[in-house]
């Protein structure tokens, strides 16, 4: 396991500390809200700076929750998914990111297949096997996972 590999991972820290179903119930609600948020600002494009605001929140205290570790998965996800909104909302033409993610977070929520974690999986310090075109399909056509979506090493 290498080092960046390592800095991934969630460390002992308070996230540790809840129970899977606590863990799940706060992860779901959050995104709920977000995905409320995201669905009003498809009426009135208004509401996307509040969920930009609420991401930034949301980003925030899974950063406290994993030990202010930024490369642990949770918060990487959720940094990344800030600067996705940010795009998307401030930068001229870039209003098409917010579909995208009002589609993947819906696509999340109800079967558990989350796009961005899969796109951020294929980042060298978040995996352990090597990358080949048949591993990025492979990343993207499995089914939804429970937790940080990870392929399995193929025997040799």
């Amino acid at each position: 396991m290498t080092n960046a590999y390592r800095m991934t991972l969630v460390p002992d820290s308070p996230w540790r500390r809840f129970s899977a179903t606590t863990r799940r119930r706060l992860i779901h609600g959050l995104w709920l809200i977000t995905e409320a948020g995201l669905l009003a600002g498809l009426v009135d494009q208004t509401y996307w700076t509040w969920v930009l605001g609420f991401t930034i929140a949301h980003a925030a205290l899974f950063l406290g929750l994993v030990g202010f570790r930024p490369m642990a998965f949770p918060a990487q996800l959720r940094i990344a998914y800030v600067a996705w909104l940010a795009v998307g909302i401030y930068v001229p033409n870039m209003t098409w990111m917010m579909y995208v993610t009002t589609v993947g977070l819906t696509v999340n929520l109800i079967i558990g297949y989350c796009p961005l974690s899969r796109l951020l999986y294929l980042l060298p310090w978040n995996r352990q096997i090597s990358l080949s075109p048949r591993r990025v399909a492979k990343t993207f056509l499995s089914a939804p996972t429970a937790g940080r979506f990870q392929l399995r090493p193929e025997p040799s």
